[in-house]
């Protein structure tokens, strides 16, 4: 296993509590294999069936969905350590609902479920992490449901108080307008709206990409 690999993995919360050493020991003892993939590359489609454990050892992926209106809302992103749809590997429909495409260069380590099972065998640990991922998953999508529900001027600022916690300060960097519309599943002008209603409600002042939060109080709901 080369360096790149290893410090790839080692950023994966499967590998909590292992030193390199032990991550060596226990790739060395099962099949795996390293993929590639170029910037705008499809790494799966809707509907294509989810049949390997896959960690993200480099760059970017950008998960999406088409809206029945043809609008296509960003889902999520997967960074370096994060594992691509582990909730899917072992389950009955292992379909995935999205399409998931490279937004740079990235590389993939990529296991077969018998793979996986035989690291829980291994070490414990591998396993306690596993359930910790996917318990992550659980909490985050009923956290999600309840996003759902709100109205967009509730979603702008639950979003602006998580990036308020996130980024540790006032003054914002946030995505662009599209960026935004597209992660909320709406049209551009209707964030840009919303934020001005917020401005001119004194919660926030807008400047370009930054947003500095003139009234911490105005976020809480």
């Amino acid at each position: 296993m080369d360096i790149d690999t290893l410090e790839g993995l080692m950023k994966c919360p499967l590998m909590k509590g292992l030193t390199q050493q032990e991550v060596m020991n226990l790739m060395h003892q099962i099949r795996y294999r390293v993929m590639k993939y170029e910037k705008g590359d499809i790494f799966a489609h809707a509907g294509d069936k989810c049949l390997h454990a896959d960690i993200v050892l480099d760059g970017e992926l950008l998960a999406s969905v088409v809206s029945p209106s043809g609008r296509i809302v960003q889902m999520n992103l997967r960074h370096a350590g994060n594992m691509v749809a582990p909730a899917f590997i072992f389950a009955n429909d292992n379909h995935y609902p999205v399409t998931v495409k490279a937004l740079k260069d990235t590389t993939i380590l990529r296991l077969l479920p018998d793979a996986m099972e035989l690291l829980f065998r291994l070490d414990s640990r591998i396993s306690s992490n596993m359930v910790s991922i996917l318990s992550n998953i659980v909490a985050f999508q009923a956290k999600k449901i309840g996003i759902l529900s709100m109205n967009l001027r509730e979603k702008i600022i639950h979003l602006l108080h998580e990036e308020q916690q996130k980024q540790s300060t006032n003054r914002l960097l946030m995505p662009s307008r599209q960026e935004l519309a597209n992660m909320l599943g709406v049209q551009k002008y209707s964030v840009q709206r919303t934020l001005n209603e917020l401005q001119a409600d004194g919660i926030i002042l807008l400047d370009g990409r930054h947003i500095e939060i003139l009234n911490p109080e105005g976020l809480k709901m």
